[in-house]
């Protein structure tokens, strides 16, 4: 029986229906696989979006925190405004002196209007140690009743407040406690020994409800069993999900947590697996710490629907892929068991019928490689541009690909060396208002057949076209050949267009002599050095390239910097190679360069460039390189700014051909981030850091997107946001300029100034309805 199942096994492989069909059931087992593999990812992405999420609204409740907190910051200067308030919190004050009693009813008013600012405040009062008197925003009371009845906390009692000194921090957030008084309602004492400047003996306490905050907080929470806890720098627990039915491992953990720091941490707590994530918040009085921490045994029950489903449906794709591979199978067996028929010499069956169809098809593809060997010899094209990606500095291919391709081209160079020069043809402004584009199409095409008919007698050579109006002549010739003899050559090249010299010039530029096809494009190079020396304002057209042309030319680079530059831009580290860049263009820039110098410093960025695309075996497409050979080869004198603009944007080019993912500054929008922040103090390096750049590039790119440099926008932008509070509000100047993020007042009014022609003052006397309404007077210098 096992004898005939591995026949059985044998002879079903040798048919191609038997491989099709496990090879669609193969495939179909690797979806299930990828199926499980989503599911992973699925539930990493959902505790992701969870941690997200949660510090999305851990910031919400921390930014309500912070109204309040500011809120009750700023009431301190409301209060520090009212006279009879600063009497009664003096330590000299006499409560029981009738004459006093209007001070305290008008501090009583005043204590109202602060527990009125928000819907957490519970109670506002000042404690008068030493009369044991309390003035509170609903009435005064004896300090026995008081703190027994009224305001009956479980951690402060009476002797607690009586015990609280000047000593203590002038604002202190106190750990909350059940208040007796509120039917066991937390509360969270804020306690001041110090109202704006002025300190005392006596207490101003503000209690807020924590109720409101563990509402938020209960609301906030994103899977059922999580738990939400605010936590200050101390330890001290402020409020919590869980204050009414308190864990300690819980808690302790959440200590242990806001000590170290870390924002996200996964962990075990009480035998179950926990996520935990924390943010941190700087409030007026203090930072505090806003902590969740997430069972994962709820991230996981969210998914398990996900999963079900996962599961249901990769049984039935399972049963399906088996039948649908099976039916696919005979679909797709029945043209080739037809083909088998028709091309199997035999009307017997084949035996093993890959074997037959490997036959047919090995000879098929030898008639076809007969026949591209046959159009390959007789296309002087792929030639052509066989030369031109050699002369862009791409790879060279080895010498038994370089022997196989010329010997199909019909191409057999008799010497081993090589020489290119550069012929470049400088239109008129007449030809282009004369021509029509069809006309000058034309045009060209009957140029490069000239230039390609018109051939040297005395050595091979060939013409290649490197763009429009530029070609390239390669020569081969013997190595002690004198190139000085191919003048006749060329004068007889000028003779040809003479006759259109209205309309064109004519420029060769003439590279030396080296060996093989690496030595072709060092030849190349020199041609376009020699092609910059030929300006259309002389008479000379053409120039031979001589090793003493690099005698005049300073040293523009050293080895450490060639070598640093090729491993940056290899490696696609942008910002150290802009800032290396930035460095060596500012060093020869101070040197003062000339036009043809600048051009050598940039030619030999070109070359590095063109060295790692070779390193990297890439290359540009066709446009972006004619781009780059028209700007190098042109005759017009070059900025320091354009050629830099130039090389960067080459260097980036390349770097996006070897490593296309990688992201672009280019593509980012600075502008909403400034108008975001403009009040926070953000400058070039700040900008430069954030965006991962140099400073001096983040500036190129801020000026391009805003229209100006960066410095002008920005005080631009913060005085336009000034000019809206001096008109619309009565908030004091001191507080505007600091609001809209100057520094000090001098600079706020200078830059003010400089751009209305008016100082604030005098803009808020003329565009505020009545700058008194407020219930103040300012001065500029308040």
């Amino acid at each position: 029986m096992l004898k005939i199942t591995r026949s059985w096994m044998r002879g079903a492989f040798r048919s191609l229906l038997y491989r099709f069909f496990f090879f669609f059931l193969v495939v179909s087992l690797l979806i299930q696989l990828i199926n499980l593999i989503t599911y992973r990812v699925n539930l990493w992405y959902f505790e992701s979006e969870l941690e997200q999420n949660y510090n999305k609204s851990l910031s919400n409740i921390a930014d309500g925190l912070n109204n309040v907190f500011t809120g009750i910051y700023n009431s301190n200067y409301l209060l520090s405004l009212d006279a009879d308030v600063m009497q009664l919190f003096s330590s000299g004050f006499n409560v029981d002196h009738p004459s006093q009693y209007a001070v305290v009813s008008q501090t009583v008013h005043s204590l109202s209007r602060i527990s009125r600012m928000g819907e957490y405040v519970d109670r506002v009062f000042i404690y008068k140690k030493k009369d044991d008197l309390i003035i509170s925003d609903q009435g005064t009371y004896s300090g026995t009743d008081f703190f027994g009845r009224k305001n009956a906390l479980e951690q402060y009692p009476k002797p607690f407040w009586q015990n609280y000194g000047s000593q203590s921090r002038p604002f202190q957030i106190l750990p909350p406690s059940r208040s007796s008084s509120r039917n066991g309602a937390y509360i969270l004492p804020i306690v001041q020994t110090a109202i704006a400047e002025y300190r005392s003996n006596d207490l101003y306490v503000i209690n807020l409800k924590v109720d409101p905050i563990i509402e938020s907080l209960a609301s906030s929470k994103l899977t059922p069993n999580s738990m939400l806890f605010i936590v200050d720098d101390n330890r001290q627990l402020i409020a919590s999900t869980e204050m009414n039915a308190p864990r300690e491992d819980v808690r302790d953990f959440v200590k242990q947590f806001q000590s170290s720091g870390s924002p996200v941490l996964r962990t075990a707590v009480g035998n179950k697996d926990m996520l935990a994530i924390q943010t941190s918040t700087r409030f007026v009085f203090k930072n505090l710490n806003m902590i969740a921490v997430v069972p994962v045994s709820d991230i996981r029950d969210s998914m398990k629907h996900v999963k079900y489903w996962g599961a249901t449906l990769s049984l039935i794709a399972l049963v399906l892929s088996v039948l649908l591979s099976f039916l696919f199978s005979k679909k797709l067996y029945a043209p080739i068991q037809s083909l088998i028929v028709k091309i199997s010499p035999s009307p017997e069956p084949a035996a093993d019928e890959y074997k037959v169809l490997d036959r047919e098809f090995h000879r098929m593809m030898d008639n076809m490689d007969l026949l591209s060997n046959s159009l390959t010899s007789i296309s002087p094209f792929a030639l052509e541009q066989w030369v031109v990606r050699m002369l862009r500095y791409s790879r060279i291919p080895g010498e038994q690909d370089i022997a196989s391709f010329l010997e199909k081209c019909g191409i057999m160079f008799k010497h081993e060396h090589f020489a290119a020069a550069l012929i470049r043809t400088k239109f008129t402004k007449a030809f282009y208002m004369d021509y029509s584009n069809a006309e000058q199409n034309a045009y060209y095409d009957k140029m490069a057949s000239l230039l390609k008919a018109h051939k040297l007698s005395e050595y091979q050579s060939l013409v290649v076209e490197i763009e429009s109006n530029v070609f390239c002549l390669v020569i081969n010739l013997p190595q002690d050949a004198d190139r000085e003899k191919l003048a006749d050559y060329f004068e007889a090249l000028f003779g040809l267009f003479r006759h259109d010299e209205v309309l064109h010039d004519l420029f060769i530029g003439m590279g030396d002599i080296h060996q093989g096809f690496d030595g072709l494009q060092e030849s190349y190079l020199e041609a376009m050095k020699a092609m910059w020396r030929l300006s259309p304002f002389d008479n000379k057209r053409i120039h031979y390239y001589q090793k003493e042309d690099e005698e005049s030319v300073t040293i523009l680079l050293g080895t450490n910097d060639d070598k640093k530059i090729f491993n940056l831009l290899a490696s696609v580290k942008r910002e150290e190679l802009f800032e290396l860049l930035d460095k060596v263009i500012r060093n020869h820039v101070a040197m003062g360069l000339s036009d043809f110098t600048i051009k050598e410093l940039y030619m030999h960025l070109f070359v590095i460039g063109s060295q790692v695309l070779k390193h990297k075996d890439k290359t540009l497409p066709e446009a972006t390189y004619r781009e780059y050979i028209r700007m190098i080869l042109s005759e017009h004198p070059l900025s320091v700014d354009g050629m830099t603009e130039f090389i960067y944007g080459y260097f980036n080019k390349i770097m996006d051909t070897i490593e296309p993912q990688t992201g672009k500054l280019e593509s980012l929008a600075f502008k909403p981030f400034i108008d975001a922040n403009y009040q926070e103090d953000i400058h070039l390096e700040l900008l430069a850091d954030k965006f991962h750049t140099t400073p001096n590039y983040m500036s190129r790119l801020l000026k391009k997107e805003l229209g100006k440099p960066f410095n002008q926008y920005l005080q631009e932008l913060r005085v336009q946001k000034a000019k809206e509070l001096l008109a619309n509000s009565t908030m004091l100047i001191q507080d505007i300029w600091a609001s809209v993020g100057f520094n000090n007042r001098n600079t706020f009014i200078r830059a003010f100034r400089k751009i209305e022609g008016i100082s604030p003052m005098e803009y808020r006397l003329q565009h505020a309805p009545n700058p008194e309404e407020g219930g103040f007077k300012e001065t500029e210098g308040e």
